[in-house]
């Protein structure tokens, strides 16, 4: 059975070499699981996962879980310290009745969320950069929602659960123990200590005996050759060590520095203060690197490091908040948006009521021809005359007229009215000037 240790953080490939370069820290990659499955021996179909992680990148913990289910090995997995976040997804490459925890370890689920929010604005925010801003937004949030609901869906596939249940445990984003996690399903049981086991064979029994009568003769020599009375007068002392972020493991050493194979718990990746790594797998120290070690600097003793890492933090600090006040921007611009947005629409409201009461004064507006009649009837008398017009009659009737051919007068031509005589004249004036003027 080869064991798959997860005891670091999930990241990508590249943040794994910047972690091992600038921190000395390590961290699982997707890329570590095809090399481990490499590595196993030909024959060897078990691979029993141990994972004290508190989660990670989603993309690549996806990746891990596809790869083991992919590998067509028997697994099994046990929850050693912590299990959070992604690193929950990886605990479900196991079937149900494989997975296990330690009394005292914990798990944490919640939604899915971005360290850094993908902005970018310069001081002067347009409202094309706000537009984008807004984009950039909502395209994050609709890609969280459905990595919350893909992760979900395992839950409930992988641990037969409530939809719901789950769903409000990770809206809480808290630990529970072991006991909580078997009844999701998330573990089949719970792992007690086995240091204290009795046996129940009499021969078993009389052998440790025998073995410790040995090894009590074989202490109290070495005891005697060594000055010491009694067993109650030597001092037995273990190391207990402080990392850098406060955690602490303890070490079956009396003096001197803490070596590779020596006796210490628990287990995990710890980085001192002067930034040397001890890694300790299996209650066994498995390697130590110095600070600096592998980073190129030439001098050893780690201080450009630090001073780097430092500049680094102190660069991240300065993103997170300038972060914090775009965001803050955003939503004081998000706030107003929506005041204008109503007052917007109250003035669109208005404009309608003035446009509706427009067409009605219109309505009511004279054109100018009838301004010209009421004019002549206001001036020929007005209302009382134009009633009288309305009353009046014709007198002529078809009985009482009729038509006579009109006779000429004077010098003119038989039948000519008066208006052809004057045209007949007008023309005869106008050809005597002519004749004047030809000869």
């Amino acid at each position: 059975m080869a064991k798959l240790r997860i005891y670091n953080e999930i990241v990508n490939e590249e943040d794994k070499v910047f972690l091992q370069d600038w921190y000395g820290t390590d961290g699982v990659c997707y890329k570590d699981i095809p090399e481990f499955l490499d590595s196993m021996e030909e024959g060897d179909n078990e691979i029993d996962i141990r994972i004290h992680c508190p989660g990670g990148d989603c993309i690549e913990g996806w990746a891990i879980y596809d790869a083991l289910r992919n590998s067509g090995k028997t697994i099994s997995a046990t929850i050693e310290g912590e299990c959070s976040s992604m690193a929950t997804i990886i605990l479900l490459a196991a079937p149900k009745e494989r997975r296990f925890g330690f009394e005292n370890a914990r798990m944490c689920i919640h939604n899915p969320a971005v360290a850094w929010l993908d902005l970018w604005a310069t001081d002067r925010l347009t409202a094309d950069e706000i537009k984008k801003l807004k984009a950039k937004l909502t395209a994050q949030e609709i890609s969280l929602i459905e990595e919350q609901n893909k992760i979900l869906n395992l839950y409930v596939e992988r641990t037969g659960a409530d939809r719901n249940e789950l769903q409000a445990l990770m809206n809480e984003d808290k630990y529970v123990d072991m006991s909580r996690a078997a009844e999701l399903g998330f573990i089949a049981s719970t792992l007690a200590p086995n240091t204290d086991r009795k046996s129940n064979s009499s021969k078993s029994k009389k052998m440790a005996k025998e073995q410790i009568k040995i090894e009590n003769r074989l202490f109290k020599k070495l005891l005697s050759m060594a000055g010491i009375a009694k067993i109650e007068d030597v001092k037995v002392l273990d190391q207990k060590i402080t990392a850098a972020d406060g955690t602490e493991f303890t070490v079956e050493r009396e003096d001197g520095d803490p070596q590779v194979g020596d006796k210490a718990y628990p287990n995990g990746t710890y980085v001192l203060e002067d930034g040397t790594t001890i890694v300790i797998a299996d209650e066994i120290i498995e390697s130590i690197t110095p600070a600096g070690e592998g980073d190129g600097d030439g001098d050893g003793n780690g201080d450009g490091d630090g001073e780097d890492a430092e500049g680094l933090k102190a660069k991240v600090d300065e993103l997170t908040q300038q972060v914090e006040d775009l965001t803050e921007k955003v939503n004081t611009l998000t706030s107003e948006k929506e005041a204008l947005a109503n007052d917007k629409a109250q003035l669109e409201a208005d404009k309608t009521a003035l446009e509706t009461e427009k067409a009605d004064l219109q309505s009511k507006v004279k054109t100018e021809e009838e301004t010209e009649i009421l004019d002549i009837v206001a001036k020929a008398g007005g209302k009382a005359w134009l009633e009288n017009l309305k009353g009046m009659s014709s007198t002529f009737t078809t009985s009482n007229r009729k038509f006579v051919e009109h006779a000429g007068g004077g010098e003119g031509e038989q039948g000519e009215t008066r208006a052809q005589k004057a045209l007949r004249e007008q023309r005869e004036k106008n050809e005597a000037k002519r004749k004047a003027k030809a000869q």
